[in-house]
């Protein structure tokens, strides 16, 4: 009745306004809409960014970590070169290189000696060593890897338990193959086994003395290398008198224990054959 009332002036301005309202709020929607895609169009730009400075510095990382790498084995294949004395006298601290660390892992790896029956354990130490040593490592009065792993299952199997550990690492010699002296404490306890095995000339009465007793040994170690860093020959010298001492306390004693005792690699006798049964029956 009101709208009837107005006149066509004032209708057309209501109508204008109207229009003016309808068409602010669409620019005002559409603005909105820009301000909403301008914003993802921004944090996309930002993420693409990041993403290409990221990928920018995991390529420079990676080419770093390689120069380094690079450095380093340079530096190992000088280090070959030069006489200790000249290697300490520019980098004072020096910790052995790859010779040391290979005594080392050497020592963890066998530091509960060796026994072919625990197969994960004893394929991990024969590959070590094929891989650490040239198939002709020399080891005390043997020659071979699997001389070296005789040896040890030898101890290992003789003695109630094995265990080591490295007192000292030190490198003797860098140029023309490296030398490694280490000092390495073992701590075997002893079984009637043992004793049959390296004191097989030890007096009855003192085999109950020793028998479940634990001796303290300590050996002076020798990795000696090639120019490429691989083992060629690897020898020990153990003091079982110092050892035998501290349980027997009797010098007497430990000399009748270690009289023609047997350390070291026993190598295996060929057996001769049998000599074959004549033949006899073309005889008449």
């Amino acid at each position: 009745m009101m709208m009837n009332c107005l006149s066509v002036a004032d209708r057309r301005l209501i109508d204008a306004v109207a229009t003016m309202d309808a068409h602010q709020e669409a620019m005002s929607y559409d603005a909105q809409q820009h301000r909403r895609l301008q914003c993802r169009k921004s944090q996309k730009s930002f993420r693409d960014r990041k993403k290409k400075e990221h990928e920018a510095i995991i390529t420079s990382v990676t080419a770093l970590q390689d120069e380094v790498a690079a450095l380093q084995q340079r530096a190992v294949s000088l280090v070959r070169q030069v006489p200790l004395v000249h290697v300490l006298r520019i980098q004072p601290d020096f910790d052995g290189g790859p010779t040391a660390k290979t005594a080392r892992q050497y020592i963890t790896l066998f530091k509960q000696g060796y026994n072919a029956s625990r197969r994960k354990l004893s394929v991990k130490q024969a590959n070590f060593l094929s891989a650490i040593a040239v198939p002709e490592v020399r080891y005390n009065h043997g020659v071979g890897i699997q001389c070296i792993l005789d040896n040890w299952q030898r101890y290992t199997s003789s003695f109630s338990s094995v265990s080591l550990e490295m007192h000292n690492c030190v490198v003797t010699k860098t140029d023309d193959g490296a030398i490694v002296k280490g000092v390495v404490k073992s701590f075997l306890k002893i079984s009637r086994s043992s004793i049959s095995t390296f004191f097989p000339h030890c007096p009855d009465h003192l085999k109950s003395r020793l028998v479940g007793q634990v001796m303290t040994v300590y050996s002076t170690m020798h990795w000696c290398f090639d120019d490429d860093d691989r083992l060629v020959a690897l020898t020990g010298d153990a003091d079982f008198t110092t050892a035998l001492l501290s349980i027997l306390h009797d010098i007497d004693a430990v000399a009748a224990v270690l009289n023609q005792a047997v350390f070291g690699h026993v190598p295996e006798v060929p057996v001769a054959p049998l000599p074959k049964k004549m033949e006899l029956s073309y005889i008449t």
